[in-house]
């Protein structure tokens, strides 16, 4: 692990993907065989706003500090959930969940509140894998509330971890081993890559 990226200035971000490896075959006489090969991992792309000197430069030798793809760094997205209840930090998980799991039980919501969490969330649990919410959450009175996450867990869940409901980081790493920056006229920096998130 080498760091953190810097939260400031925030970047833009592009063509947040979601990856999933798939086999599929399909025989002469239309039948089809389906079976997943590897494990699901997002991808995206950093853009920075225009730099000056100072800022690029402090970026950029970051970059060149992951000695290409050989380290793996932190990252946050400068969205925001949607969920009514992103800012609670009281959330945690109930009861043991086993990899593989894909239903997770949850307390510490505001209660009885609709679309606590939203389709398309993302959230974070004690291990360094993001998931993504799959359809609007709602807590019942006493705050509880299930859902359904993508994918499912890579690693098993103990009783009342704590959930990061907001920004989660990732771990990436650079899937480019070549890193460049661009100047202008005018003094300003561009500077833009690709990561790859990676469960360790």
């Amino acid at each position: 692990m080498s760091g953190a990226f810097p939260t400031s200035p925030k970047f833009r971000t592009l063509n947040f993907q979601n990856n999933r490896p798939t086999l599929m075959n399909q025989s002469i006489s239309g039948r089809r065989a389906v079976r997943q090969i590897g494990s699901q991992y997002f991808t995206f792309n950093v853009s920075m706003p225009p730099l000056d000197q100072d800022d690029a430069m402090d970026v950029f030798a970051f970059l060149q500090k992951q000695k290409g793809g050989f380290e793996t760094f932190t990252i946050q997205l400068p969205t925001q959930n949607r969920g009514a209840d992103k800012t609670n930090t009281s959330v945690k998980v109930v009861g043991a969940h086993s990899a593989t799991d894909g239903t997770i039980s949850l307390d510490g919501f505001a209660a009885s509140t609709s679309g606590v969490l939203k389709a398309g969330d993302l959230i974070k649990f004690s291990h360094n894998k993001v998931y993504m919410i799959q359809a609007d959450v709602n807590s019942d009175s006493g705050g509880a509330a299930t859902v359904l996450i993508e994918p499912n867990l890579v690693e098993a869940l103990a009783d009342n971890e704590v959930v990061t409901m907001n920004q989660p980081s990732f771990t990436v790493y650079l899937p480019s081993e070549e890193i460049l920056y661009a100047t202008d006229p005018t003094g300003f920096y561009s500077i833009s890559f690709d990561v790859r998130e990676v469960i360790s």
